[in-house]
């Protein structure tokens, strides 16, 4: 019977499912899922599942019962084939699975670094990544990252807390300096310097061995696991060849009938592969399938705990001219403008009590 079907599984496929079945929806609702299971809640898999403070099943979004209580159909350890537009059919294990509304939430993947497929590197993105990962992080270990990202630092933070040692390789000359400015980078590689970290900035990878990774100054790290974290790709190649399915604000595509959501949708230009983005978008969507569309047009606002610190952004630096820095590597707000002077967003760590006012401000300049 044609329904709606959501292709993935993740919290924005899982979610879109909830708000149509919330919303009234009548319809038979199936979620198609690559994994073997129940959506479950990624952010952790870096911090406290790393950790081993939270187990498999503390992940879940939803009791195992839950999606069979709201007649959602949840397949899982499946992977959808092929989508046929013009019969408006998946193609899911060699059968045709018909649909009246179909929703592409395939989130991204892990981008990987070309040539390196050694059995001690890793990639984190799913659970079974975090699990491998794990398992191979022990106190006194050696943990090599390239990519100072939001997940290769917040790995790093896990390690240290875990006793191993941990080098960590950036091209660029200070972390996260694409994302937040070199003014906070250079403040944030302070902080992870004090926390043990071996810090490699503007570092050029030479060659990568099963067991040390060469930069091209001459040195050389040894690990017992190498860690990949040089960011993500849309996983949008049942639509698009790549770069994210383009959207309206409401997550339709330019196809009668499909709709995108999560990290592999793109609108007004640019992804935004966070939590309540993801969530947000998924609403999005189920309001259009349910004939009373509500585009989402929220702040993007993400966060990231790692050594110590919760930072907080609000806003996004796309187009930013200049930021304004006040505070220190314990604690600190970083106000971005653009060429007019007009705030586009703000980074606080360690101040949750000003996320409030960084909103409306922003709102205000809106």
């Amino acid at each position: 019977m044609n329904g709606v079907v959501i292709v993935g599984a993740g919290l924005a496929g899982s979610r879109c499912a909830e708000a149509l079945r919330a919303g009234g929806c009548d319809l038979p609702v199936t979620i198609v899922g690559a994994e073997p299971i129940a959506p479950y809640e990624r952010p952790a898999l870096s911090k406290e599942f790393l950790a081993g403070k939270r187990l498999e099943a503390d992940l879940l979004l939803r009791p195992p019962g839950s999606w069979a209580d709201r007649d959602i159909d949840l397949r899982l350890n499946a992977t959808v084939e092929r989508v046929n537009l013009r019969d408006r059919f998946v193609l899911v294990r060699g059968r045709e699975l018909h649909w009246t509304h179909l929703v592409l939430a395939t989130g991204a993947r892990a981008r990987p670094l070309p040539g390196i497929g050694f059995p001690n590197v890793h990639h984190l993105r799913t659970l079974a990544d975090a699990v491998r990962l794990r398992a191979a992080i022990r106190p006194a270990s050696k943990l090599v990252v390239i990519g100072a990202g939001f997940v290769g630092a917040e790995v790093a933070s896990t390690a240290i807390g875990l006793g191993a040692s941990v080098s960590l390789i950036e091209v660029e000359t200070a972390p996260l300096a694409r994302v937040a400015g070199a003014e906070v980078g250079h403040l944030l590689a302070a902080r992870w310097l004090a926390e043990g970290v071996e810090l490699h900035l503007g570092a050029q990878i030479e060659r990568v061995e099963p067991d040390r990774v060469d930069l091209a100054d001459g040195t050389s790290l040894p690990y017992d696991a190498l860690l990949v974290a040089i960011g993500a790709e849309p996983a949008s190649d049942l639509l698009v060849d790549s770069g994210g399915i383009t959207t309206d604000a409401c997550g339709r595509t330019g196809h009668e009938g499909v709709f995108a959501c999560g990290d592999v949708a793109s609108f007004d230009g640019r992804r935004i592969e966070h939590w309540t983005s993801a969530s947000g978008q998924a609403s999005a969507v189920a309001s259009a399938i349910l004939g009373a569309p509500v585009p989402y047009t929220a702040t993007p606002y993400f966060w990231s705990d790692q050594f110590g610190l919760r930072l907080q952004m609000v806003g996004t630096t796309a187009g930013w001219a200049n930021v304004e820095l006040d505070g220190g590597p314990e604690s600190f707000r970083a106000r971005y403008v653009d060429a007019e002077g007009r705030p586009v967003a703000v980074l606080l760590g360690n101040r949750p009590a000003e996320v409030a006012t960084a909103r409306r401000e922003l709102a205000s300049a809106a």
